[in-house]
């Protein structure tokens, strides 16, 4: 278990705020989290498996933008370290361990994610 923990309850404030309050374009922004992050996610591990270095960066890459809408810090940090570890080839340790950093988060989050579309508390 790593040390990165999600601010429960997740805050939307900057979805809402690039957004201009709108929820039906936030839904469909945590519909894609949820749906497009599991796939990101093997697709980063199989990466690493094979150590291909570059196809890791752009998979991690992809996988950014849809993270970063949510605002959270410690999550922002590991993937941009991620991405560039990547691109620099650091040490395997190093990408693995932040791999499965990233793995547990992102499961914590769209289990979170998923529970906040059913309940409409977003």
């Amino acid at each position: 278990m790593s040390d990165i923990s999600i601010p429960l309850p997740i805050d939307y404030s900057y979805l809402y705020e690039i957004s201009d309050n709108d929820r039906d374009f936030i839904k469909d922004m945590l519909d894609t989290i949820v749906k497009n992050t599991p796939g990101n996610l093997d697709e980063i591990g199989a990466a690493e498996q094979g150590q291909k270095w570059n196809e890791l960066a752009r998979s991690v890459h992809k996988l950014k933008p849809s993270l970063l809408l949510l605002n959270i810090a410690s999550l922002t940090d590991l993937v941009k370290s991620l991405e560039s570890n990547a691109k620099s080839q650091a040490a395997p340790a190093t990408i693995k361990k932040q791999i499965a950093e990233l793995k547990e988060f992102c499961d914590l989050l769209v289990s979170e994610i998923k529970k906040d579309i059913a309940s409409d508390d977003y």
